[in-house]
């Protein structure tokens, strides 16, 4: 079972105007509705593969409840907190039919540690072999370490996969999880430094693996992405060609792919080629994209080394 966790999850609103002026009336057809926030997405993407999923997190608010009758209504269990006040944040997403995209992100509701509790209680209700996906940003209000506590209380054989930035990533870095996965900027940014290529993402993965990460997934947008393993390997994949659509969700349904792929393979390099077949899938979409066209894509791709 994949339990993820999204501390700061949102309603992602697509709208398609004609046309985007910043400054003027812009006039759309009916607006789309979408669960998002990187852990939710990961979740949804594994549902649609068949891998059994339950999405956690914190919400709040009409907006919250909504949030969770969309991933119900995909098939997906929900855990949520809900909180006595505010509302889960709506995330705008703009995209014009020969415009580059725009994305209004909203901040969530005031939240204090105390409220992730009966997080903390299912996560240590969790079985040995199964996953924890903690991803997304941090709230504000809560501290940096709060992934860091989260995982201090899963037990023993969980496989605990990491998707943040910042502070927050190095501190989790620090517990040890089974996989992380940046992008070469938030790599970059552990480190203070701006990297461009994939051999100074294995250089600064590797320092990443030292600090205590197991496993280091980076990937590189069109320049593919690399996979660090704990027995020393490197393995790079080219990117899968294709026509972008949107990058919303690309990177989540790569974890998805890599799990899924972990599952149904047992091989760290073939969880790699799910990875990047499920994130182009998505790329190559609008929304998260259904476990039908990950499949058909990995089956004319998975050569690719």
């Amino acid at each position: 079972m994949v339990y993820t966790v999204t501390l700061n999850p949102a309603l992602d609103m697509f709208l398609r105007p004609g046309r985007f002026e910043p400054g003027g009336v812009c006039r759309y057809s009916s607006p789309e509705f979408i669960p998002g926030g990187k852990g939710i997405n990961v979740s949804l993407m594994l549902k649609s593969l068949g891998i059994d999923t339950t999405a956690a997190g914190i919400s709040a608010g009409f907006t919250g409840r909504e949030l969770a009758a969309l991933l119900e209504r995909e098939g997906c269990r929900t855990d949520f907190v809900e909180l006595k006040d505010g509302l889960t944040r709506v995330n705008v997403k703009i995209l014009p039919g020969s415009q580059p995209e725009t994305a209004l992100n909203g901040g969530g509701p005031d939240m204090a540690l105390s409220d992730l509790e009966p997080l903390a209680k299912s996560i240590s209700e969790l079985s040995q072999g199964d996953f924890l996906v903690l991803a997304g940003s941090v709230p504000g209000a809560l501290p940096d370490n709060v992934y860091a506590r989260l995982m201090d209380s899963a037990p023993a054989g969980v496989k605990i996969v990491v998707d943040t930035s910042g502070p927050a990533l190095t501190e989790a870095v620090r517990r040890g999880p089974f996989l992380i996965k940046p992008n070469l900027e938030e790599l970059g940014e552990v480190f203070g430094a701006e990297l461009r290529e994939a051999g100074e993402a294995i250089e600064y993965g590797r320092k990443l693996q030292a600090m205590g990460a197991r496993n280091v997934a980076v990937t590189l947008g069109g320049g593919g992405a690399l996979l660090l393993t704990e027995e020393g390997r490197a393995v790079e994949r080219e990117a899968i060609p294709g026509e972008e659509i949107s990058s919303v969700g690309a990177g989540d349904s790569f974890v998805a792919g890599f799990i899924y792929g972990l599952i149904q393979e047992g091989d760290l390099t073939d969880a790699l080629g799910w990875a990047m077949s499920a994130g182009a899938a998505t790329a190559f979409s609008v929304g998260i994209a259904k476990g039908e066209a990950v499949k058909k894509l990995h089956s004319q791709y998975n050569s690719i080394s």
